[in-house]
């Protein structure tokens, strides 16, 4: 069984990899949930449900670049949950899984979501975690999250849309998101898997997929050393074809062009 390093995101959470992560995520969530009537959630990394921004924190170059100009960014999905969860200052951070449950509460749909982590810490945040209204409460799997879900498939029924959210420590991780991405494309899965831009193995699935980078320079967005991040959307194309997926691979392209264009035309943004 792999067992893993524990890797913990709170210094990194809202930062900009976080930031056009649950941006392409809430926005591919909002349209399966309404396209493809995707009642199923499956995210490989969980990570904590929420986290609080301190001062000087990562969030600072990411999410809290663009939190001032949140009215003119109304129309994402992504700054809809978070002004839902801050409605008066930005101290409280979402992880991906919240995001979406979140998604499913404002649309009034029962969303199973099934999520595997490594962590025991974070296993007790989702165990005490309020599960909300309306929603039957995600379920929390201790343990590998590529194996769980490739177990998942093997015997639910309905098309889920994946998360691989990696953290890349472990050699062989690479290698392992690019199977998960083309065995859930084999399932009739869509899948998301997010990494930052400069790691030396980039996953390259067996099945149709798209890129979605954003640039965090052009952005007016700070990570470190990071330059930027990408999301990849796979996809089985006899199983997803139409103008429903096209739609969202065009919507996705014009949010890639058009972030840092706003980003850019919001003046003292920065």
């Amino acid at each position: 069984m792999w067992l893993g390093m524990v890797y913990d995101h709170r210094r990194h959470a809202g930062n900009a990899g976080d930031l056009w992560k649950h941006l392409v995520l809430a926005e591919v969530a909002d349209h399966l949930f309404e396209a493809e009537k995707v009642r199923v959630y499956v995210e490989s990394h969980a990570g904590y449900p929420e986290y609080r921004l301190s001062p000087g924190g990562e969030w600072e170059g990411g999410v809290g670049r663009l939190w001032p100009h949140r009215e003119d960014l109304a129309e994402f999905p992504y700054f809809q949950v978070l002004w839902d969860l801050n409605p008066h200052k930005l101290e409280r951070y979402p992880g991906s899984a919240c995001i979406v449950l979140g998604l499913a509460l404002g649309l009034g749909i029962d969303l199973r979501a099934e999520l595997w982590d490594s962590s025991p810490e974070v296993e007790r945040a989702w165990r005490f975690r309020d599960k909300g209204r309306n929603l039957s409460g995600p379920h929390f799997h201790l343990g590998d999250g590529f194996s769980g879900s490739c177990k998942l498939m093997n015997y639910l029924e309905e098309t889920a849309l994946l998360l691989i959210d990696s953290p890349y420590i472990a050699k062989g991780d690479a290698v392992l998101v690019e199977e998960l991405i083309s065995r859930s494309a084999e399932a009739g899965w869509i899948a998301l898997s997010w990494q930052m831009l400069g790691l030396e193995t980039r996953p390259n699935p067996a099945c149709e997929f798209r890129e979605f980078t954003l640039c965090f320079e052009e952005a007016g967005l700070e990570c470190g050393p990071w330059k930027g991040a990408t999301m990849i959307l796979g996809w089985d194309e006899d199983r997803f074809s139409g103008p429903k997926i096209n739609d969202l691979i065009e919507k996705l392209g014009r949010i890639e062009e058009e972030l840092p264009r706003i980003a850019a035309r919001m003046p003292e943004s920065f």
